[in-house]
């Protein structure tokens, strides 16, 4: 058995925090399944102060340096296992794209609440985290830099998950590490009473939802054809206005690209751990005492699994098996009028990314998205949206929360997307500070069988956009200079 590193998240640590306050019994539950020697622990600079300046590059830098140093150099020369928790798969994720090399060092790479498509607390404001840090936090900085890769959204995190698509940075084929998700769908009651809706989402821990912790994300790339740099800025403001009437634009201007879908590669198993919070000594997904045999389990199948892509399956339809038991445990909550839905926690949802840029790279700071849904089918999309976030650093990229689940006594939990009605997403783009500058309107059209090829419970969606930006004839004018009497 390879030696296990575990690397902690965001403010896991408080100012005397011990490591074994940490981790709790985790060390000694995998040193009981492998072996004595078979854990390592790398604590990154503790993590406490979470200084304002620090950034995940920094953190990812330091594991590096730790690797490095004589007494873990020889981690790097046999090879190891890493299990990870919250922001710590930001950090792992990052030094493999920064430092690894092919193959990587790491084998097996378990993400316990992952936080890699962002945290809801990442962005509560700052008065929020100072009235209510003693409950969500212990007692830390806030590490702002941190935080704003955390954000929803965050550009820097998106391309870092985007580098694992592109040619020849396949984490499975190129990198050889296989990667493992597991997270819980569980509030802890004393957040309840916090009036923040992210430590209370459904199909969330606590911190993370179960769509950011799911690295089976799909991508969608949308760019303008040619002919679309031709159009005259009288042609692009009739289409305005066309779209301020409500009338349905046909798009033929752009190229939509759907070969970033999570179905067109490699599954990483994936799975929702029956009453499992991101942290807390009963149920924490870390550290919990009473949950122990739910997560261990599968942790430790994880941790064993054979560098072998029929191995690697088995884990995939085991973790999809265990989700479903999940679902029916949750089935048969009973809740009270004093209590929360606890059906509806379980609920499934789906996270859909939109980062709109124009073909120079910058944000569509003023735009509008719309979801409009056509035709027959029960389920309208726009429906399903619970949350829209825009990113306070990058005011171009908007992430929609949506509940695609439903739960009924009489049915389960029942899949909103199996009977989605088709769906357009109209995009429309503003420069306010200049009638010379029309953006090209967009439109996405999904059928319906389309639908829940590109929105799906449990994962996230990034839609990268190139809307396009056209100026006026007026913005420059060449004029040829003639001579004569």
């Amino acid at each position: 058995m390879l030696p296990i590193v575990l690397i902690h998240g965001y403010s896991s640590e408080g100012k005397n925090t011990k490591v074994q306050d940490i981790y709790g019994n985790l060390p000694d539950d995998l040193r009981d399944a492998f072996g004595d020697g078979s854990v390592v622990e790398i604590d990154l600079a503790r993590w406490v102060s979470l200084n304002d300046g620090i950034a995940i590059d920094d953190v990812s830098f330091a594991l590096d340096r730790a690797l490095t140093s004589n007494r873990y150099r020889h981690l790097l020369n046999s090879g190891f296992h890493v299990a990870i928790h919250s922001t710590g798969a930001l950090v792992v994720r990052n030094w493999i794209r920064l430092f690894s090399p092919k193959p990587s060092p790491i084998a097996n790479l378990v993400h316990l609440a992952g936080a890699n498509f962002g945290s809801g607390l990442a962005h509560i404001g700052r008065g929020q985290l100072a009235r209510w840090g003693r409950l969500i936090f212990q007692g830390v900085g806030r590490g702002m830099r941190v935080l704003d890769e955390l954000e929803f959204g965050s550009t820097k995190t998106l391309d870092m998950h985007h580098h694992f698509l592109t040619s020849g940075n396949d984490m499975f084929d190129d990198y050889q590490v296989q990667e493992f998700c597991l997270i819980g769908s569980q509030t802890l009651r004393k957040l309840r009473l916090v009036p923040i809706r992210y430590v209370k989402e459904d199909s969330a821990d606590g911190t993370v939802r179960t769509s950011a912790g799911n690295l089976n994300f799909n991508y969608v790339k949308v760019e303008p054809r040619d002919a679309a740099y031709h159009l005259t800025h009288a042609a692009i403001s009739a289409l305005h206005e066309r779209r301020l009437r409500n009338e349905r634009l046909k798009d033929t201007y752009y190229t939509i690209r759907l070969g970033g879908l999570a179905s067109t590669r490699r599954e990483i198993p994936f799975t929702v751990v029956y009453e499992t919070a991101h942290s807390g000594g009963d149920i924490g997904i870390l550290d919990g005492a009473k949950n122990r045999s739910r997560v261990l389990p599968h942790l430790t199948r994880a941790l064993s699994t054979p560098p072998d892509p029929t191995e690697y399956e088995k884990v995939v339809n085991a973790f999809k098996r265990n989700t479903q038991r999940t679902l029916q445990r949750a089935a048969n909550l009973s809740s009270s009028l004093t209590e929360w839905d606890k059906q509806a926690q379980y609920e499934a949802h789906a996270q859909v990314v939109f980062r709109l840029r124009d073909q120079y790279g910058a944000d569509v700071d003023h735009h509008d998205i719309t979801f409009k849904s056509r035709g027959t089918g029960s389920n309208a999309v726009e429906g399903m949206i619970e949350d829209v976030h825009r990113n306070k650093l990058h005011p171009g990229t908007i992430t929609y929360y949506l509940r695609t689940q439903k739960y009924s006594s009489a049915n389960g939990f029942e899949e909103l997307l199996d009977d989605c009605k088709r769906l357009d997403i109209e995009i429309t783009g503003e420069e306010p500070h200049s009638d010379d500058i029309r953006y090209l309107p967009l439109t996405i059209e999904l059928t319906k069988a389309n639908v829940p090829k590109l929105l799906q419970s449990f994962r996230t969606t990034l839609v990268d956009v190139t809307l396009l930006r056209l100026p006026s004839r007026n913005v420059m004018k060449l004029t040829r200079s003639t001579h004569g009497g």
